[in-house]
């Protein structure tokens, strides 16, 4: 039995199919095991459903990250061990992976699979099958008979293309479909981790190296998966999608060879992208490339080099000229919010701002995400927080408040996150409209109230100046930003929708 909790809190946004436990549901499901899927988000009773599932079940797998969905973790871990304390409950994810043996010490945890949970998982579950203990599984932590912790040592990376095919099958997908608007849209790992090692991020700790599923691999897969379910849209789930444009072309070449006629979404790096050849581009959208996400993160040269993001403000305007140039919409995510006592921090949000207006000005048609600087677990940028002895969470229970979504730390004040909203979700916006937002203009009923909210942005974009947001305080007050700075919005950007 494999269990999804709901990664949000609050609901109404696109469902994402839930990869992680499809992932290591694979090699099981190929060898024949009767599995059962649980995803809190399409569960009218979740608690009822996993009682009832987790009868007789020779283990629940629940994979988490953390925030949100590590609140959920424990609630039903818990609900699973009060209710069949026999029953083994066995976590995976970022955030088990991250903390192993935090993890692995809760009394509703028995066990964690760390990193790549194909494998390993696999393993624990024959080991339980046969009635045999954990010891010498490689990659997983756990409570031996005396109670004690044992972290067995890592599991090298495997190549992914060792790796069943995901059984999408074991899922309702029509029922994904009809939630998502009726929109016909799947999304696919063909990679997993990094080969970067940005300061922020868990990929490179969690997964290590880079490994891909090889391009005939991929377009086979997605070629099924039409068959299937007769698709419009695949969102690649990919950290790093652009880490081989050779294999990006190569896959663009199938998909016109066979003649996949859908849309895709793919992630990239501005250090990449801004070297990546026009006609790459070009055959990726020809292929049916419509978007590429880019985690730019900030408009200060010194807070990427803190990071370690190894690119620059200038090779984001260049990347974002490029797609542009190739008609593809560009979805770009920053980070703003690093604590003040840092250097690095000295206007990095002013700076941030400004490179969003520059990228927006050109091409008004991209989407601009900002998220607040949260350090995780594991990664370079906690380690900062703690040698700063900024107050963070001790305990699995407070890291279920952790997360950039909610705005978890101590050192972002409102004005900060008014600041930033009012600049990237309402004056930037108005000030260089969109295609949407151009035709809205254009229509008589919202002429009297778009025209003036325009040349209002557009004189305060021209000056660099934001106080006294009044037009922002009464737009806001009338609820018409609603959708645009709900998290869902975001999610919804960063993934296709």
């Amino acid at each position: 039995m494999l269990v999804f909790p709901s990664p949000l809190e609050r609901q109404g946004y696109a469902l994402e199919l839930p990869l992680s436990i499809l992932a290591v549901a694979a090699p099981l499901h190929a060898k024949g095991y009767r599995i059962v899927l649980i995803d809190e988000r399409l569960s009218p009773d979740v608690d009822k459903e996993l009682i009832e599932a987790a009868e007789g079940a020779l283990c629940v797998g629940v994979s988490t990250i953390t925030g949100h969905q590590l609140k959920r973790a424990i609630h039903l871990s818990r609900l699973v061990k009060k209710r069949h304390p026999r029953v083994p409950v066995i976590w995976g994810g970022y955030h088990p992976s991250l903390l192993p043996e935090q993890a692995a010490s809760e009394p509703y945890v028995d066990a964690v699979v760390r990193g790549q949970g194909e494998v390993t998982f696999g393993e624990l579950v024959q080991r339980l099958e046969e009635n045999r203990g954990f010891d010498g599984v490689a990659g997983a932590t756990y409570r031996d008979g005396a109670g004690e912790i044992v972290s067995n040592p890592s599991r090298p990376v495997a190549d992914i293309n060792n790796f069943p095919r995901a059984p999408y099958e074991l899922l309702d997908i029509e029922r994904f479909f009809r939630l998502n608007g009726g929109r016909r849209a799947v999304q696919y790992f063909s990679s997993q981790g990094c080969p970067f090692k940005c300061a922020f991020c868990v990929e490179p700790k969690v997964f290590g190296k880079w490994t891909a599923r090889a391009a005939s691999t991929v377009v086979d897969d997605i070629e099924q998966l039409d068959k299937m379910y007769r698709l419009e849209h695949v969102s690649f789930a990919d950290a790093n999608f652009f880490a081989s444009p050779r294999r990006v072309e190569e896959i663009s070449r199938l998909l016109l060879d066979r003649d996949i006629r859908i849309t895709w979404t793919v992630t990239a790096r501005a250090s990449q992208l801004f070297k990546v050849k026009p006609e790459t581009l070009s055959l990726a959208k020809k292929a049916g490339c419509r978007t590429i996400e880019i985690g730019i993160e900030s408009g200060s040269d010194e807070v990427l080099k803190l990071i370690d993001k190894r690119t620059s403000p200038d090779q984001a305007i260049a990347s974002n000229r490029l797609l542009k140039n190739a008609g593809i919409h560009g979805v770009y995510a920053f980070m703003v919010g690093f604590p003040k006592a840092l250097p690095e921090s000295k206007d990095e949000i002013w700076q941030t701002l400004m490179l969003i207006k520059k990228l927006r000005r050109e091409h008004p048609d991209v989407v601009t995400v900002t998220f607040y600087v949260t350090p995780y677990p594991g990664t370079q940028l906690f380690e900062i927080a703690e040698r700063l002895r900024l107050r963070m969470p001790v305990k699995t229970s407070e890291w279920a408040n952790w997360e950039s979504t909610s705005v978890s730390t101590s050192w972002i004040t409102e004005d900060d996150k008014n600041f930033v909203s009012s600049c990237n979700n309402f004056y930037f916006p108005f000030a260089y409209p969109n295609q949407t937002m151009r035709k809205r203009m254009r229509q008589i009923k919202w002429m009297p109230l778009l025209y003036p909210l325009h040349w209002a942005a557009v004189l305060r974009c021209a000056f660099n100046f934001y106080r006294l947001p009044l037009e922002w305080q009464l737009f806001r007050h009338l609820g018409r930003l609603k959708r645009m700075r709900r998290v869902s919005s975001q999610i919804d950007a960063l993934r296709g929708y």
